[in-house]
């Protein structure tokens, strides 16, 4: 059984002979890109470099599966964010929230997919399929609704907002939906296995549960049902509390922090979506050791995690062996 096979299998709930082992979320590490000699922002100009970097987290230390773009802010800067590239080129780029006020203050872009970095992601998909396809699971990461709201908007601001005046909130969160499903199917017909929905603002930490069933669960339901792919939903945080209203947007797999509490998710989740994750991204794998890495590997496997996974973007801080550690204990444990 391929990885991609493997994969594939584990995502639609069918019998596979171990758990994947992958990551959802950005892969790249400093480690990775010392060796490579490709850093950002140049992965994400140039489809070969991002293509390339990517791959690393199959190449180097044996991540089941290849994803990009690396960060959150290709379609803020199309919506009119400038985009903060860091003063180091192993930083991750940000787009500072730009604070409409209202929803008329935003345009929303004619021909999408010929805009800002969306060519260059399609591109390095393409290159990925080409390569690695037949054996690799080749993933696409597209932001959510609400968390491009939340860029748009300030996070700030539209929490404020859906107090005073939620059909605002409702408005800047539907204003992306479009947009962000024509990106997600372009990447499907350029090669993508599955598309990743990365919600990072509308976790429960930061809205509570009320907030992510209003302002965040309809959109990302609407969003999922115009995708004609597999879907990947990804909310940071402690998700317990929300793992029903994850499965009800229709996602294929539900991917959960280290907060969540797995065997719930894996329990409530039963035969209506698979669970990926939820291995601690910053206390074990970024700056724990191996053995720590080995036994909170072990918690997930036997917590009954479907495809076993960071529980949020791999930090570049984080080093090669930790990474290894995971996987190599999925490979041994995992059967």
């Amino acid at each position: 059984m391929t990885p991609r096979e493997r994969f594939l299998k584990a995502l639609h709930l069918k019998k596979v002979d171990r758990p994947p082992v992958t990551s959802p979320n950005q892969t790249a590490t400093i480690e990775q890109m010392d060796k490579l000699g490709i850093y950002f922002p140049d992965a994400y100009r140039d489809a070969r470099k991002m293509a390339k970097l990517a791959a690393a987290a199959w190449e180097q230390v044996g991540l089941e599966g290849i994803g990009v773009p690396f960060c959150q802010t290709v379609e803020a800067e199309i919506f009119g964010l400038e985009v903060k590239w860091g003063k180091r080129k192993t930083d991750i780029p940000e787009a500072p929230f730009k604070g409409y006020s209202t929803p008329e203050g935003v345009e929303v872009p004619e021909n999408f997919l010929e805009r800002g970095r969306i060519p260059v992601v399609l591109e390095a998909i393409e290159i990925l399929k080409e390569e690695y396809g037949d054996e690799v699971p080749i993933m696409g990461h597209v932001i959510g609704p609400f968390s491009l709201a939340a860029h748009l908007a300030n996070m700030e601001k539209i929490l404020k907002m859906s107090i005073k005046n939620p059909v605002i909130v409702k408005e800047f969160t539907n204003l992306g939906l479009e947009a962000i499903a024509e990106y997600a199917n372009a990447m499907l017909e350029h090669g993508a296995d599955a598309i990743v929905i990365e919600n990072m603002f509308a976790s429960v930490d930061i809205m509570g549960v009320k907030g992510y069933v209003n302002f965040a669960q309809p959109f990302d339901r609407e969003l999922i049902r115009k995708i004609k792919g597999p879907t990947i939903l990804h909310i940071c945080g402690d998700g317990t509390k929300i793992i029903d209203k994850m499965i009800e947007t229709g996602a294929t797999c539900l991917s959960i922090d280290s907060k969540t509490d797995a065997r719930h998710a894996v329990e409530v989740s039963r035969g209506k979506a698979s669970i990926m994750g939820n291995i601690d991204t910053v206390y074990a794998l970024a700056f724990g050791t191996p053995e720590e890495v080995i036994a909170e590997t072990k918690r997930a496997i036997e917590a009954g995690i479907d495809i076993i996974a960071p529980g949020c973007a791999i930090s570049p801080l984080t080093p090669n062996r930790n990474l290894r550690a995971m996987v190599e204990t999925v490979k041994s444990l995992g059967s």
